[in-house]
């Protein structure tokens, strides 16, 4: 386990005791001149002469964060007022709380006591009594004495009896930041990987122009929908993509189909969410089946390597639908219950965005990543490009269902392949063969919605890789 103490500029006894003067001067301060407000003080115990580092500073203000939304789930008022982060005795911050005094220390009392980690804390609710400003103590409301964070005895008792050395001491503090900065991490990356998510949700539909799809521009394939209906839905999947990156990133072990059987059952709600968004229209049902996969196995890559390994992604995606088609293919619903993709199978043997999933998502991999990757431009013109190469490479579904004929694959791809013999979105010449089949897929009513689900995930697994930096890899 990484040791944070072998970093941090040491801290003697009158750096300690000045720091301690300049704090009480701080409160007193405070104090008089918010006296309708609770002032909170806020610092760390850490035992030894290093007091800061980066990892004790991180850990400090996110677990900070985590009080500060505690206290506006309880409806409780509060600002910060001062803080010194980088001081070498130690990160310090205070708050002013419009709070009664006992009721905050009952609140700072039971965040100490949430978590382990937490109990690291010393959170002094002042009050001025007599003209002399002190912190309340856990008995004054009513709360139970602190524990050693070591061996769970009263504090007060290790501290007078020095039962703990300080190498004991510093042990359990640094497996108690660690473990926490780990919680911490996971959090951020959630939060990050959702935001991406959507990201690409959006930029998909922002993207022009794209044959037999929505766009800001023209939506004739789609007279039902809009941009604006794609925004609504976008933001409905928030949850449904949190719920898909915690199941990756906190999962104790690699059992992945019982992952994608739990996904499949957030991806329900997840579906009825966006048709309440969008007011009964279909925008979005295959991103969710998709890109809630690719979210769950990008968050299950980082849980396991620290990083993110695209062709671990893949090979995560291959174990966790190992028999999916089999699975679903194998108890048809009835005729009239059957979804397009389930038609298409029994008609024609086409295994869809099943077979594509269970496969690895090999079009992605193969086609849609190298073209965003090797295309130049703004993002339109990668999402455009990248649009073209997989539509070229995809056995879309919807495509044959609008049609009602597989056929319509070969004039697909005669067509895509006049749009990229002509440069696609980068000439005046493929431009103009764009948008005339663009008119064309809106007249007779086609779309090349399979391929929207897979331009989406493609634009996703871009941004992993481009956005989050250097904890990547190939």
């Amino acid at each position: 386990m990484k040791n944070i103490f072998t970093t941090g500029e040491p801290q003697d006894i009158p750096a300690v005791l000045a720091n301690k003067d300049h704090r009480a001067a701080v409160q007193r301060k405070l104090v008089a001149d918010y006296p309708e407000m609770t002032v909170v003080a806020a610092k760390l115990n850490i035992p030894g002469p290093i007091k800061n580092n980066q990892a004790i500073t991180r850990f400090f203000v996110a677990e900070l964060q985590k009080l500060e939304e505690d206290w506006l789930a309880a409806g409780v008022l509060f600002y910060q007022k001062g803080q010194w982060l980088t001081a070498g005795t130690g990160p310090e911050r205070f708050y002013l709380v419009k709070a009664p005094a006992t009721v905050v220390k009952g609140q700072t009392t039971e965040f100490e006591e949430s978590t382990p980690s937490r109990r690291l804390f010393d959170l002094d609710v002042l009050v001025q009594e007599d003209g002399q400003v002190r912190p309340l103590s856990r008995s004054d409301s009513g709360q139970p004495a602190r524990r050693c964070f070591v061996c769970g005895r009263p504090a007060k008792d290790c501290g007078r009896s020095r039962r703990h050395s300080v190498k004991e001491l510093q042990a359990a503090v640094n497996k108690l930041i660690i473990d926490a900065l780990v919680i911490e991490q996971r959090t951020v990356v959630s939060d990050r990987l959702v935001q991406l998510a959507q990201q690409s949700l959006l930029y998909e539909m922002m993207a022009w122009p794209k044959p037999g799809l929505v766009d800001p521009v023209e939506h004739g394939a789609h007279p039902d929908m809009d941009a604006f209906t794609f925004v609504n839905s976008s933001l409905s999947l928030h949850r449904y993509l949190k719920q898909a990156a915690d199941l990756g990133l906190q999962a104790t072990q690699a059992d992945y189909p019982l992952m994608f059987a739990e996904l499949r059952e957030f991806g329900k709600v997840a579906e009825q969410e966006m048709f309440t968004a969008t007011k009964g229209v279909n925008t979005h049902k295959g991103a969710v089946f998709s890109l809630g996969i690719l979210v769950m196995a990008v968050a299950d890559s980082w849980r396991r390597l620290g990083q993110v390994s695209l062709t671990d992604v893949q090979k995560v995606v291959q174990q966790m639908l190992v028999d999916l088609v089999k699975d679903d293919m194998g108890r048809l619903p009835a005729k009239d219950r059957q979804t397009a993709g389930e038609k298409q199978y029994r008609e024609y043997g086409l295994t869809g965005i099943r077979g594509e999933a269970q496969a690895g998502y090999p079009t992605v991999f193969n086609y849609g990543l190298p073209a965003m990757a090797t295309s130049k431009g703004n993002w339109n013109t990668r999402i455009i490009q990248t649009f073209l190469a997989l539509a070229r490479h995809t056995e879309d579904s919807t495509l044959i269902k609008r049609a009602g004929d597989p056929a319509i694959l070969k004039w697909k791809d005669e067509q895509i392949d006049r749009c990229l013999a002509a440069g696609g979105i980068t000439t005046p010449a493929g431009r103009a063969a764009l948008n005339d089949l663009e008119q064309e897929f809106s007249k007779r009513h086609l779309s090349l919605g399979g391929t929207a689900d897979l331009v989406i995930v493609t634009v996703f697994l871009t941004l992993v890789k481009e956005e989050l930096g250097n904890g990547l890899s190939d």
